[in-house]
């Protein structure tokens, strides 16, 4: 004769079968219940993070886009997240307004800059960098970086960061350009006494009339390009057109 233990058992033995364990009968009872198989979980990947100066390099390069090609008043931090795929709040973590449109102007002014000296520099005679130079500076591809300039200029009157940088990138321009002037009246090429003053005065010349050509007004680049030309001429005291 069953006790009523051996009967209690066999009750939670045949529910533990037939439900296959939902009940939650411990397996331990008479090692009749099996538990379910438990599928495996696998931990996800932590999500790739950006190092700091990394994610920074990202938004000014995006900014500095968005400034040659929109101008400097269509970059924001909505713009640049876009570009990049991320929150504007990222964006704002970084930079102020100010900050962003400072290092977009910075970022695309420094890279023409480097560019175009750096071609003028392998000329090996200062005439033909200056040359170059001019060139360069006064013709219609150039367009998107005279109207950036324009915009720095303009801005810059309300934008403490963006003055700063505009005003170090001018003088780190007329640096070089004064750099090629000394060589060039050092070699008896030039004969300009102030170099300095000759380098700001041809900048003066090519920024006004660049930006005049670039916004199409009634001075063509043909006339610029001679203008500067015949001024710096007269400023080094050497031939340039030929």
């Amino acid at each position: 004769m069953r006790t009523e233990a051996q009967i209690f058992c066999l009750i939670l033995t045949t529910i533990g079968l037939e439900t296959n364990n939902s009940v939650g009968v411990s397996p331990n009872i008479m090692d009749a219940v099996t538990s379910r198989p438990q599928a495996e979980v696998r931990p996800q990947p932590a999500a790739r993070r950006k190092a700091p100066a990394q994610r920074r390099a990202e938004m000014i390069e995006a900014a500095s886009a968005i400034a040659v090609r929109d101008g400097l008043d269509k970059v924001t931090a909505k713009r640049v997240a876009a570009a990049i795929g991320v929150r504007p709040g990222l964006v704002d973590h970084y930079f102020t307004a100010d900050q962003l449109v400072a290092a977009a102007f910075a970022d695309a002014a420094s890279a023409e800059s480097d560019e175009v000296f750096g071609e003028a520099e392998a000329i090996p005679d200062a005439p033909g960098q200056i040359r170059h130079l001019l060139a360069t500076w006064l013709r219609p591809d150039h367009d998107p970086l005279s109207l950036l300039w324009l915009d720095a200029w303009q801005a810059s009157r309300h934008r403490p960061a963006l003055r700063d940088e505009v005003t170090a990138q001018m003088a780190k321009d007329i640096d070089r350009l004064t750099v090629i002037i000394q060589g060039g009246a050092d070699r008896g090429e030039f004969t300009t006494a102030e170099p300095a003053v000759a380098a700001g005065q041809i900048f003066s010349l090519v920024d006004g009339l660049s930006v005049q050509a670039a916004i199409r007004g009634t001075i063509e680049y043909t006339y610029s390009q001679a203008l500067v030309a015949v001024v710096t001429e007269t400023i080094l005291g050497v031939r340039l057109l030929t």
